[in-house]
């Protein structure tokens, strides 16, 4: 493969790249868990590709300079944007995914460094996914077992079963098993977080 070939490759990915970073922005991403994982790794070793066989020209050693300018500043508010960054990459902080059915998933986990455990529905619309609702673990682990004296320990067990029940425009209902408990929860089917404001 020519050097034009590789940038023109390297271009395609990069715009592939950052439109996976304009979706995630606006509550969207490509269909299933990986997709975006694949497309990142993918974006970061052609990056390094990139630079290592092109790195006597002084465009590469400037976009070099920009990343790692990037990459620093990121670490120093509290390093928050750089676990950011790492959480975009990585499976780190997904702890649980589950299949509802061919249109929704759930996932629990924690998508920031600041965040407390979450659970995030997905709803699947073509090559795209949606969230369509986030909420507090700690509320759903209320409302399936009652609060004892093991409240902290609850806190971090994992849903061993969830059934999608009804979908409708208001609302999604779940059936949820922890602790060998069930129940049934509608959320309130949230396409915007800034609906409660």
């Amino acid at each position: 493969m020519n050097n034009k070939n590789i940038v023109i490759a390297y271009l395609a990915v990069t715009l592939v790249f950052l439109f996976g970073i304009v979706l995630s922005l606006n509550n969207y991403s490509f269909a299933g868990y990986y997709i975006d994982k694949i497309i990142n790794w993918l974006w970061l070793l052609m990056t390094i590709f990139i630079i290592i066989r092109f790195w006597k020209k002084k465009v590469i050693k400037i976009y070099f300079g920009l990343l790692i300018s990037g990459i620093i500043l990121s670490i120093l508010p509290m390093m928050i944007p750089f676990f950011g960054i790492v959480h975009y990459f990585s499976t780190i902080g997904c702890e649980q995914r589950i299949q509802l059915d061919d249109t929704y998933r759930l996932e629990r986990g924690r998508p920031g460094v600041l965040y407390n455990p979450l659970i995030t529905i997905y709803k699947k619309e073509g090559i795209f996914e949606k969230q369509i609702l986030r909420t507090p673990y700690s509320e759903i682990i209320d409302k399936v077992s009652e609060p004892s004296s093991e409240t902290l320990y609850e806190k971090t067990r994992p849903i061993q079963d969830a059934k999608l029940m009804s979908v409708n425009n208001d609302s999604i209902g779940i059936e949820y098993q922890i602790m060998n408990k069930k129940k049934l929860i509608y959320h309130k089917n949230k396409l915007n977080w800034f609906d409660d404001l």
